[in-house]
């Protein structure tokens, strides 16, 4: 056994080692001068080519493709002299509102975060709003400012440049316009758009004309109205909620143990359709099952299990269902069980199954379909 771990413990050496000289390397054929033209090419082709040129593998992350407004057919343009890889590729990669990263043994491509914060494939204006942001200087006084002050300067920049696009300020008092933040003085546009993002509870992204600084919570509430189309068959919950935090680009928070306390029948989905759905309507979904519950905050989207965390009595499927959900205005999803529904709203309820299911009744009439099991007593008659 001891040999056993001593090999392992060696192999992991020799890959850390291995990592280490395979991104010195890869530094190197950054800095090194690199001569590339291109015309109306798609970005894959185009990452392929500087990587049969210069050694360097190149690859982006599902999430570019996404927002990009073509896809993978998404093209670029560029004529390099004289530059180093590392200078073309930021120039390149701004221009389509991405950045980069060097990881072990490869660049990555990932969309600016102010691109990953607009949850929708961007437009060329909005792309070229990015590219002016990155790389236009603020030229601010003093390192130190107020917010407002931070915003009327930008929104001033822009006017400068003619730019057709302007501040839509939102925050409201979410964020007090007196509130001071550090910012270098020789940041660009975005770099003190960051510094906002960064230090407080607001947040910005290009939209149609509009530069919008918002409220983080909100923001996040705006990704979670993403739709999506998505089948879940004899799926762990975890990974489905794991699924659900990639696709809306909002990061899933849990309480400790939350998943663990979930009954263990109830923690794999046997079979959840989505077409066309609001993100935040599949997680109403599986806290009916499950007896998570979830709130969006200025973090992101934290997870809890509602089962005994708030007294809301059994797990998933116990003696008193969930009838319902109810949102807070804070953003706040509560689960509203039999025992704690109004007999009036209990009855409200009941006559909205029946006719939805006699409206099923009569397209299941049309289409011919007949049961092979006599029909069972409404639950709701239960509640």
């Amino acid at each position: 056994m001891r040999v056993l771990l001593t090999y392992v413990a060696l192999l992991t050496l020799v890959a850390h080692a291995l990592a280490r000289q395979t991104s010195a390397l890869i530094n190197q054929a950054l800095d090194s001068q690199f001569k590339w033209q291109a015309k109306d090419m798609p970005l894959p082709a185009a990452m392929k080519e500087i990587s049969a040129k210069t050694g360097v593998r190149i690859e982006a992350t599902s999430q570019v493709y996404d927002l990009l407004p073509w896809g993978d057919q998404t093209t670029i343009s560029a004529q390099i002299d004289n530059q180093t890889l590392r200078a073309a590729l930021e120039a390149m990669t701004r221009k389509l509102g991405l950045t980069f990263v060097l990881k072990d043994n490869f660049v990555e491509l990932r969309p600016m975060p102010a691109l990953a914060r607009l949850g929708r494939r961007a437009n060329l204006p909005e792309l070229k709003a990015l590219d002016k942001l990155a790389s236009t200087p603020l030229n601010l006084p003093s390192d130190q400012i107020k917010v407002s002050q931070l915003i009327e300067a930008i929104d001033q920049k822009l006017l400068e440049m003619k730019s057709d696009f302007a501040i839509e300020n939102r925050l409201g008092e979410r964020v007090s316009g007196d509130r001071v933040i550090s910012v270098p003085r020789n940041a660009t546009m975005m770099e003190a758009l960051e510094a906002l993002a960064a230090q407080t509870a607001g947040t910005w992204y290009p939209w149609e004309k509009s530069i919008v600084v918002l409220p983080k919570e909100e923001q996040i509430r705006n990704l979670l109205n993403k739709t999506v189309s998505v089948r879940y068959e004899g799926v762990d919950v975890t990974q489905v909620l794991s699924d659900l935090s990639q696709r809306s680009g909002v990061d899933f928070v849990f309480e400790p143990g939350a998943i663990q306390r979930v009954p263990t029948q109830y923690r794999t989905i046997p079979k959840l359709v989505l077409i066309d759905v609001p993100i935040k309507q599949a997680l109403e979904s599986l806290a009916a099952f499950t007896g998570l519950g979830y709130v969006a905050n200025e973090g992101g989207v934290y997870i809890w299990n509602a089962t005994y965390g708030y007294g809301a009595g059994g797990g998933g499927g116990s003696g008193d269902p969930v009838v319902c959900t109810m949102q807070l205005d804070n953003g706040l999803t509560l689960m509203m069980r039999a025992s704690s529904v109004p007999d009036d709203v209990k009855q409200y309820i009941q006559l909205k199954q029946k006719r939805e299911f006699d409206k099923l009744r009569g397209q299941m009439k049309e289409e011919g379909f007949k049961p092979t099991t006599r029909p069972t007593t409404n639950r709701s008659e239960d509640l």
